[in-house]
């Protein structure tokens, strides 16, 4: 009796030694697991931090319950995600270069056909910007006039001028496309519209040449 006593007292601290052991196994496995996992509550186990994502016998990545096809990361499946090239640089605005041409040499007085001595210097424009190739890429034609009439008229007045330019030099062979006219009328007066000079310098057409920056 006493033998079987101590039998069953041995049993006993022995399945406690047992029952101690898988204990500890079973509390320093899930303290691993917990320390690993808070990277990404997707997948058990940690990206970072030293850590590494469980995998199953598969090599498959073990996920929660919370997983969605969105928390895929690189390290578990999905495909990285390239960088997009940066975008190129805006083009260099052109450089302008500007020529007032006064109205009185280009047409009579109230008209917007034009004289023959104006054709002439419409001739050395035609020239200048055709001199300059490809690298012409805009022309502004913009006409203007004294303060002589209504605000109204006077834009057209100009607008009609600075059309006339244009056809001209287009005539002589200077792409169209690159051609932008616009009429200011008494808007933008280079000099006193009270005098008679100063009126006649406010007649004007204005042509700008813009020229590509270099590269």
């Amino acid at each position: 009796m006493l033998f079987r006593s101590a039998i069953m007292k041995n049993d006993y601290r022995f399945g406690g030694f047992v029952a101690s052991i898988a204990a500890g196994l079973l509390f320093a496995n899930t303290a691993i697991a917990h320390e690993a996992g808070t990277a990404n509550d997707s997948y058990v186990g940690a990206a970072g931090g030293g850590g590494h994502y469980i995998t199953d016998s598969s090599g498959n990545c073990v996920r929660t319950g919370s997983w969605v096809v969105e928390d895929m990361t690189v390290d578990c499946g999905a495909e990285p995600v390239a960088e997009a090239p940066p975008a190129p640089p805006p083009p260099a605005a052109p450089t302008y270069e500007s020529m007032n041409l006064n109205a009185s040499a280009l047409f009579d007085f109230d008209k917007a056909t034009l004289k023959p001595e104006g054709k002439a210097s419409l001739d050395a424009v035609g020239d200048k910007i055709q001199s300059k190739g490809a690298t012409v890429v805009d022309v502004d034609v913009i006409g203007h006039t004294d303060s002589i009439g209504t605000e109204e008229y006077n834009q057209q007045l100009s607008l009609r001028r600075a059309t006339s330019v244009k056809d001209y030099i287009v005539s002589k062979g200077v792409d169209a496309s690159i051609i932008d006219v616009s009429g200011k009328g008494e808007s933008q007066p280079v000099a006193d519209n009270s005098t008679k000079e100063g009126r006649a310098q406010n007649r004007r057409v204005e042509v700008r040449i813009g020229v590509k920056a270099p590269k």
